[in-house]
C-alpha cells in the first residue's frame, strides 16, 4: 500500500512540474483562445478576412490594369489569370502586403479600442465600438465593390452607386 501511494505521489509531482514548464504557453494559448472565441476576437477575424479580400481584389484591380496598358482583354477572369505577371511586372509588390494588410488592421484596432474606452467613459452598451465596426465594415465593403468593377466588373456600379447614397457619399 505504501509503494503505490508513494508511485502516486511521485506522479503527482511530475505531473505538476509538467504543467509549471509549460504554463506560460498554456495560459497564453487559453488567453488567445478565448479572445479568438469571444465578441472582440470574433468580430478582428472578420476584420482581417475583409482586409485580405479587399488586397486579393485591389490585386486582380491591378494585374486589370496591366492588362489594359497592354491593350488586352481585361475582365475579371483574364485580370485572374494575369496576376502572376502583374507581380513580374511590378504592378503588384510586397510593399503593398506591408502598407495595405498590415496598416490597415493596425488602423483598425486602434479605432476599435477607442471605440471601446468611449464606450466605457460614456456608459454605453457598445454603441460607438457598434459605430466604429459598422463604419469600417461598410469602407471595406465599398473598397471591394470598387476593386472588383475595376478588375472588369462593370455590373458593380449600380450597386456602389445605391450604397454610397445609403452612407451619404462614403467612399
Amino acid at each position: 500500500m505504501q509503494e503505490i501511494f508513494k508511485n502516486v505521489l511521485e506522479a503527482a509531482k511530475s505531473a505538476a512540474v509538467s504543467i509549471v514548464d509549460v504554463a506560460p504557453v498554456k495560459a497564453t494559448a487559453a488567453g488567445a483562445l478565448a479572445f479568438a472565441t469571444g465578441n472582440h476576437g470574433t468580430a478582428l477575424l472578420a476584420f482581417v478576412i475583409l482586409i485580405l479580400i479587399d488586397l486579393v481584389t485591389k490585386w486582380l484591380s491591378l494585374s486589370s490594369k496591366r492588362l489594359n496598358e497592354m491593350s488586352l482583354e481585361a475582365g475579371l477572369w483574364q485580370s485572374f489569370l494575369g496576376l502572376r505577371a502583374a507581380f513580374r511586372d511590378k504592378y503588384i509588390t510586397s510593399e503593398m502586403m506591408k502598407t495595405k494588410f498590415a496598416g490597415k488592421l493596425i488602423l483598425y484596432m486602434v479605432l476599435v479600442a477607442a471605440a471601446v474606452h468611449v464606450d466605457v467613459m460614456a456608459g454605453s452598451e457598445g454603441i460607438f465600438l457598434k459605430a466604429a465596426w459598422y463604419y469600417l465594415a461598410g469602407t471595406e465593403f465599398i473598397s471591394i465593390a470598387e476593386n472588383l468593377r475595376d478588375a472588369g466588373v462593370q455590373s458593380l456600379d449600380p450597386l456602389l452607386n445605391f450604397v454610397r447614397s445609403k452612407l451619404g457619399g462614403m467612399k
